[in-house]
């Protein structure tokens, strides 16, 4: 093995005349680093916006509801989960009018009570009591409405009817502004939380008869799952795909079509590590010739250009796993330092990142497998070099 790896390192190094087919070789060790330091890069930053989006939006948003009449299956028997009415409302104001969706639930039995109450900017999130006719809501809504903490709001229920003098109207209720939260995303305008038993009384049924069973999953996407034991099982249930489904489907095909053009630009480095071994090959064939006179096997020859190859592809990989590596972690201080400041454009955080040791590890090794994937044909051709026709003008 030490004289293969001899040999191979003698062949990289080319005399004065091969030194375009050395030039293609290290080219393309330079794209295939560059290809897996921008790869690793823009999915590190995908996650992280994946990441916050998750973050921001779905711990707000029911992750999965069953009725209550249901019996949940036995893979939920772990799973937090409390009582929660949910219902399409419209919020009007002294000045406007606001759709949200509102949701009644008891404080008490929430999974996330803490993670809401981090999120609140003004106001108590325990003023949801029975029978207080309070609301928390988004600061987006709070906006729309021009509302402040303490202001009087009336919710319409608009799936719910009573008949008046005056013909049927919605179910109508005022609620007082006692708190406000902020995600920093579209569930700020989107929703507005009650006390259980006062949305029940707005839509003029028990709490019964309108609530349903919230469960606060460890990760919103584990819903891919459960929603095959659930259809399986042809139970009714309702989850977070509903409101945003199209947002985060929308994000993992962005992330996929952006994996997919930097997979290109290592294959085509690749091609060019195929290139030049072809060319090498066609240049050395006195040399593998001499050598199989030697003794050097056919095997062995395929195992020189191979490792020779190979050398191209792990170094460019594990260059680029490195610069990837670091980039993703100093991208916004890298991006400073050119100009382009996104810190602030996004509220001072600047971009995302979240890395994921076994995606770089699957596309470090990806890498330097295709690159040893492209030696295998110009390896075989040196080994079909029949060393009596390589000699004859020589």
């Amino acid at each position: 093995m030490k004289l293969i790896g001899f040999i191979a390192w003698r062949f990289s190094r080319g005399a004065k005349q091969q030194r375009f087919a050395s030039f293609v070789s290290w080219f393309s060790t330079l794209g295939i680093t560059l290809g897996v330091a921008a790869l690793i890069t823009v999915i590190s930053v995908m996650n992280g916006f994946e990441h916050q989006l998750k973050q921001r939006i779905l711990n707000l948003v029911p992750h999965l509801t069953l009725s209550s009449q249901q019996l949940a299956p036995s893979a939920l028997n772990s799973v937090a989960n409390a009582p929660l009415v949910l219902s399409e409302v419209v919020l009007q104001s002294s000045t406007n009018l606001h759709a949200a969706m509102m949701q009644g639930i008891d404080v008490t039995q929430q999974a996330d009570a803490a993670l809401l109450r981090k999120k609140m900017l003004i106001g108590d999130l325990d003023s949801l009591q029975a029978g207080s006719y309070n609301a928390v809501i988004g600061i987006g809504v709070a906006n729309a409405l021009g509302v402040r903490l303490g202001d009087t709001i009336r919710l319409l229920a608009t799936d719910r009817l009573v008949y008046t003098p005056l013909g049927e109207m919605p179910s109508q209720r005022n609620f007082v502004v006692s708190g406000v939260f902020e995600f920093a995303a579209e569930v700020d305008k989107q929703f507005i939380l009650v006390n259980i038993e006062d949305s029940a009384r707005l839509l003029r049924s028990p709490v019964d008869m309108v609530s349903q069973q919230r469960y606060f999953l460890d990760d919103p996407f584990q819903i891919e799952t459960l929603s095959k034991q659930l259809d399986a099982a042809s139970i009714e249930y309702q989850d977070w795909r509903r409101f945003y489904g199209e947002l985060f489907a929308a994000v993992k095909m962005e992330k996929n079509m952006m994996g997919m053009l930097f997979c290109l630009i290592i294959a085509v480095a690749a091609f060019n590590i195929l290139s030049s071994l072809v060319m090498m090959v066609g240049e050395k064939r006195s040399d593998v010739a001499i050598l199989q006179t030697l003794g050097l096997s056919r095997d062995k020859v395929v195992m020189v250009f191979v490792m020779q190859g190979a050398w191209s592809g792990c170094i460019g990989a594990g260059v680029g796993a490195l610069s990837g590596w670091w980039l993703s972690n100093n991208i916004n201080m890298v991006m400073s330092g050119i100009g382009l400041n996104f810190a602030a454009n996004l509220g001072g955080a600047g971009l995302p990142v979240l890395q994921r040791s076994d995606q770089i590890i699957f596309i470090t090794v990806a890498a330097m497998l295709l690159s040893i994937v492209a030696t295998i044909y110009p390896a075989w051709r040196a080994s079909k070099i029949h060393p009596a026709e390589a000699l004859r003008y020589e």
